[in-house]
């Protein structure tokens, strides 16, 4: 219960962010507001201040700004403060303010989890698979020290390491300590031709894809899939990528229970590889804070590559609408995700509501009818045929758009509830291999 209440309420505050942004930048072209609204539905409490109606709504699944004059049918006396009577731009502009907001929103928010401090999950620092002629370093050896920087997880390694120049490693090495210098390895390095050791254990289940469907935990161990035994993960994933089938057998430890399942295989979008939808385990956990000027430097790189991210899972999506079904979600699968992300601590927190906001900024700037995207295209539109769209044409687009979102919601929740009736069916029906 505390997790819903959470949930809406993080969602009350993206959405009041997404119509202040529409309702500055109305005020500063004239436009007159007459309502603002958390929520859609029946009125639960709430104000009036001038000619604004301020209110929160029963239905706690969006929010709205009604404007005077936004509806294309609607006839006002005082056209001068109206919506339809500005110029295309300031229209265009108003319409773009609410997704702008969400995106200065995530943009803060990623700066001050950086500030206060984020929390790392991360693998040993330990060697595990060496690619190439790299003799200083050998598989096992722990990194203990890198430019006199103490190493807890494998991530600070390249970000301890210089580009140029030597650097001083001290690694243990069959219970020596031993200290090299060298420079010819890169920050680089240690993600393509050194990895870490990661066995075969499930960490984060992605909510919607084939490994949540099967009914797969956090911590179960892959112990062989169609009769091959896994060694660790790199060897799980060369299986899985190189299948010829759409459907493996894996077999699977979870506590004292070994049992088998049968997992469908999904597609990763962005570089069209076969994946069932799960995480390493990251045992490592570790805290960093980061100063000002910095934090705002990640911030500002996570907010950009969150958004780099979906657009281009987008762009494939539209590519590959056959992959729409596996990929789509609504409010259920983004409340699972919440539940996971809660346990995690208030940086980790902090950064799913910035996700969510980025999430929001895509999401209405498609130009759809009806979305802050659809107003947009319009606007641009009128612009270049140099005069607005017929009334008659603005109401029938209006009416596609409604419909598009209905479907679209109603497909969501549907995808949202198959998956998860699929999941509860598969974990219900585990049968325990005899030993």
């Amino acid at each position: 219960m505390i997790d819903i209440i959470g949930a809406l309420i993080a969602l009350g505050i993206l959405i009041t962010v997404h119509e202040t942004g529409h309702f500055l930048a109305a005020k500063i072209f004239g436009v007159e507001i007459e309502k603002f609204s958390i929520g859609f539905g029946p009125r639960l409490i709430g104000f009036k201040k001038g000619k604004t109606e301020y209110r929160i709504s029963l239905i706690p699944l969006g929010g709205y700004l009604k404007m005077k004059g936004e509806n294309p049918d609607e006839e006002t006396e005082d056209e001068s403060s109206s919506f339809k009577s500005k110029k295309w731009w300031q229209r265009a502009f108003i319409a773009f303010a609410g997704p702008f907001a969400n995106f200065l929103f995530a943009l803060l928010i990623f700066i001050l989890s950086f500030l206060i401090g984020r929390s790392f999950e991360d693998q040993p620092p330990i060697v595990g698979k060496i690619n190439g002629n790299i003799a200083i370093i050998q598989t096992n050896d722990k990194i203990l020290e890198v430019n006199d920087h103490q190493i807890v997880g494998w991530n600070q390694i390249p970000q301890y390491f210089k580009k140029e120049g030597s650097n001083k490693i001290v690694l243990e090495r069959d219970g020596e300590i031993v200290t090299l210098q060298t420079d010819k390895l890169k920050p680089e390095d240690w993600f393509s031709k050194i990895l870490p050791k990661v066995p075969a254990i499930v960490g984060e289940v992605s909510a919607g894809l084939p490994a949540y469907e099967a009914g797969l935990m956090r911590g179960d161990i892959i112990l062989a899939i169609d009769g091959k035994p896994v060694s660790d993960w790199y060897d799980m994933r060369s299986i899985i990528i190189n299948s010829p089938k759409s459907e493996l057998l894996f077999k699977i430890k979870r506590g004292e229970k070994i049992f088998e399942k049968k997992i469908k295989l999904g597609d990763n979008i962005l570089n069209n590889t076969k994946i069932i939808g799960i995480t390493q385990y990251l045992p490592v956990r570790f805290k960093e804070k980061y100063s000002l000027p910095k934090s705002i430097e990640m911030g500002g790189l996570t907010t950009f590559g969150v958004v780099a991210l979906n657009y281009s899972t987008l762009y494939k999506l539209i590519l590959k609408p056959e992959l729409l079904k596996e990929n789509i979600g609504g409010p259920v699968m983004i409340y699972t995700m919440s539940k996971q992300t809660i346990k995690k601590g208030w940086d980790n927190i902090l950064s799913f509501v910035a996700l969510i906001s980025i999430l929001l900024m895509i999401m209405n700037l498609l130009p759809i009818p009806l979305l802050d995207g659809g107003q947009i295209f319009f606007c641009f539109l009128e612009a270049i045929m140099k005069k607005p769209l017929s009334l008659k044409t603005q109401i029938i687009l209006q009416k596609i758009g409604f419909f598009i979102l209905i479907f679209v919601m109603m497909f969501a929740f549907m995808n949202d509830f198959n998956r998860i009736f699929k999941r509860n069916v598969s974990i219900k029906n585990e049968a325990i291999e005899p030993k």
